[in-house]
């Protein structure tokens, strides 16, 4: 298994978060096998300056971020970078 760190930015709730992406390759097809959010910048939505930063250090707090990256359609794209090179 490989592993990429990356970030989604979530323009709808003013924030970015790094997480890093377990992923396989087989037969040309890239299939991601985990995913560890990292932390957690906000954003003013006003400035678009970073307001803080706070690490994401619990079991509760990783399964929440990774099921809203999930949903989002930010890990197909992903993929997607992973399998052309753009993310690697």
């Amino acid at each position: 298994m490989q592993t990429i760190e990356s970030h989604w930015e979530d323009e709808d709730n003013n924030r970015r978060v790094a997480f890093s992406v377990g992923y396989t390759r087989q037969t040309g097809a890239v299939e991601i096998k985990a995913v560890t959010p990292k932390h957690v910048t906000f954003i003013c939505p006003e400035s678009k300056n970073e307001l803080r930063t706070i690490g994401v250090w619990t079991e509760k707090g990783r399964e929440l971020l990774a099921h809203q990256l999930r949903t989002s359609g930010h890990l197909t794209e992903l993929e997607r970078q992973i399998e052309t090179g753009l993310a690697v």
